[in-house]
């Protein structure tokens, strides 16, 4: 497995990622302890729609759209507490 093009995928699915569990979480009202599982899976979820235009095998697309997911998670957790510490300094 090559890791470099693992971490392309992965980096090209976050921001997908990102935007589709923030439907989804304005949508359906999910709890934010349900979070970081519903990213993983919607990450999942992607590279597995993604996998029949890509030339990588299908573990490698669950593997980057796993890490996407935990990327994902990541990410919105770190922009709420960025927007947390502004608000604090008004």
């Amino acid at each position: 497995m090559d890791l470099t093009g693992l971490i392309l995928v992965a980096i090209t699915l976050v921001a997908i990622v990102t935007a589709v569990v923030e439907v989804v979480k304005k949508t359906f009202k999910i709890p934010a302890r349900f979070l970081p599982i519903t990213s993983i899976v919607i990450g999942i979820l992607i590279a597995l729609i993604v996998w029949p235009l890509s030339t990588y095998e299908l573990y490698y697309m669950i593997v980057g759209g796993l890490i996407a997911g935990l990327a994902a998670s990541g990410t919105f957790d770190a922009l709420k507490a960025v927007g947390k510490k502004e608000g604090e300094l008004k």
